[in-house]
């Protein structure tokens, strides 16, 4: 991660753990571990502003063979979403 937005990027992402491997806690799981997902959501905010479902869909597809819309709901993915798209960009 060498953006700054990445860090912020990461931060929700783990907050939404939408697989439930609370990163940095006592299971082992390393602090990290959505960040190739977060990269992927961070290069789409830098280079287009904003995530949308699909965008999100795809990059989770790609890790995952499954959408993020379908583990987590719509719902959900809306309000990760709102907080992507909401993060400042400096």
């Amino acid at each position: 991660m060498t953006h700054p937005l990445s860090a912020a990027v990461m931060a929700v992402l783990s907050d939404v753990d939408p697989y439930a491997l609370e990163p940095g806690g006592n299971d082992g799981c390393p602090v990290d571990e959505y960040e190739p997902e977060t990269s992927a959501f961070a290069g789409v905010l830098i280079r287009r502003g904003r995530v949308t479902v699909e965008d999100v869909d795809r990059i989770w597809q790609r890790w995952f063979s499954e959408t993020l819309t379908g583990l987590i709901g719509p719902v959900a993915v809306g309000d990760l979403l709102a907080r992507l798209n909401g993060l400042p960009r400096t």
